[in-house]
């Protein structure tokens, strides 16, 4: 399974807990930190929780996506996607 498969998947998830009008939707445009926010701050630490789940599941790697190290870089990891994807597949390397 790949990253991108884990992040659709965890948007499945999350869905089924948000209201129809609240529905999160993969796109590259969508933001998922900000003002412009597809989801709000629970939402979003739901959705990284489930995204955590799924890795220690799937791929049986214990990572923390929110971290020091997210926080410390030029451009957030939170702030698209891409940007996320990119992130969580360098922390499974690490932990390779």
């Amino acid at each position: 399974m790949t990253v991108k498969e884990i992040i659709m998947d965890s948007i499945e998830e999350l869905n089924e807990q948000l209201d129809d009008d609240r529905q999160l939707v993969y796109s590259e445009d969508v933001r998922l930190i900000g003002k412009k926010a597809a989801i709000d701050s629970m939402e979003f630490v739901t959705f990284i929780t489930i995204i955590e789940e799924r890795i220690s599941d799937e791929l049986d790697k214990d990572i923390r996506i929110v971290s020091d190290k997210a926080f410390s870089r030029e451009r957030s990891p939170f702030y698209s996607f891409e940007t996320l994807e990119e992130f969580i597949a360098e922390l499974i390397k690490e932990v390779e």
